[in-house]
């Protein structure tokens, strides 16, 4: 069967037009190949059973058997499926080699605020930051990420953008839906001086025949104690290692899909791969050794 496959493949290369009827010989269900259509006469051939025909096809070149010479004869007065036109074989190649772009101003600055935004973000992730799923809505930036400070910090809502330096916050309109907006820390503070003027009640001048009586007692003193928790960043290093942990588990899983066979083999991507596994796992011993040394102050 194989080399019946062969045979068809080879002839329809050379022209022949695979048609829809099949050899009339008992067994036989190969279909029929005609020759092309600037040969005469019309020569019906078999892959199975009959030889090879010729390259210059003569005149005297049996056909396959009578009842298919009578087929053919009688197929000229009928309506049948046109079969399909054989494919033209080209030479060249299929698709044109693919050339780099040449570089622009505008690609050159995006370029290099890219690599901006990966350092600082990079920082960001070993000071506790989280890197969220939004971008900056700022047109200069070009898809950064948005960061939140720290849960520790005095505003865990707040979002920023590591490129122009923007804070947002989040509102949601009547409808529910969520949009960023820049933060304005002036409004805030001047509603809030506004509330505290509101709040404050008048005092009286005490006369003299009216004396104002002491309200804490002789004896009462407020203390202040400072909590050695507060000034800690044990927490902002706890955060530093999961994010590292969850980093290196993730270039892990890259590289064991670069080097199981599956894809093509990429030696540049492997080698760049290694290289942040590397990097990666170094800064992750160096946060270990600080959070190991903050523990022990904390200890003493």
């Amino acid at each position: 069967m194989k080399e019946i496959s062969e045979r068809l493949g080879e002839y329809m290369l050379k022209g022949w037009v695979l048609t829809d009827r099949t050899c009339q010989n008992t067994g036989c269900n190969v279909p029929l190949m005609r020759s092309p259509n600037d040969q005469t006469p019309v020569v019906h051939y078999c892959a199975s059973c009959d030889e090879k025909p010729g390259s210059t096809f003569p005149a005297n070149l049996p056909s396959v058997s009578t009842a298919s010479s009578s087929s053919s004869t009688s197929s000229a007065s009928q309506n049948t499926r046109i079969s399909t036109p054989p494919t033209e074989v080209s030479s060249g190649l299929s698709s044109p080699i693919f050339v780099l772009p040449p570089e622009t101003e505008e690609s050159r600055r995006r370029r290099e605020q890219s690599d901006m935004a990966s350092a600082e973000l990079g920082k960001r992730l070993l000071q506790g930051w989280a890197m969220l799923g939004d971008e900056c809505p700022n047109v200069q930036c070009f898809g950064v990420p948005l960061v939140r400070p720290p849960k520790t910090a005095t505003h865990d809502s707040n979002k920023e953008c590591v490129v122009c330096g923007s804070v947002y916050i989040t509102e949601t309109d009547w409808a529910g839906r969520e949009h960023l907006v820049l933060f304005d820390p002036a409004q805030p503070q001047t509603e809030k001086t506004a509330a505290e003027v509101k709040s404050v009640p008048k005092l009286s001048t005490p006369s003299p025949n009216h004396p104002v009586k002491s309200v804490l007692p002789a004896s009462t003193t407020i203390t202040h104690r400072p909590d050695p928790h507060l000034n800690t960043t044990l927490p902002l290093l706890r955060d530093a290692v999961k994010a590292l942990e969850h980093t290196l588990q993730m270039l892990t899983l890259k590289l064991t899909a670069l080097s199981d066979g599956r894809l093509p083999m990429d030696p540049l991507a492997i080698s760049n791969t290694a290289d942040a596994i590397s990097k990666t796992t170094q800064a992750l011993t160096y946060v270990k050794q600080l959070e190991w040394s903050e523990m022990q102050n904390l200890a003493v």
